[in-house]
């Protein structure tokens, strides 16, 4: 799931928060994910962490 896949037109960032919505999962399992190398690493902007949309719906669909 930690592929590098490039940006899609329109592709919308998301928080943590929303991510954690999306997913009904916690913050401290997403963060396992990513440590694990199971979930895509966050992109910094600034002091804030963002995921790709399309990541998610990728994730979803799998």
């Amino acid at each position: 799931m930690h592929d590098k896949q490039p940006k899609q037109p329109g592709d919308r960032l998301v928080d943590m928060k929303t991510v954690c919505e999306i997913l009904c999962r916690s913050r401290a399992s997403i963060y396992r994910d990513i440590e694990r190398g199971d979930f895509p690493a966050a992109i910094k902007l600034g002091h804030s962490s963002r995921w790709r949309q399309s990541d998610l719906e990728r994730i979803i669909a799998h």
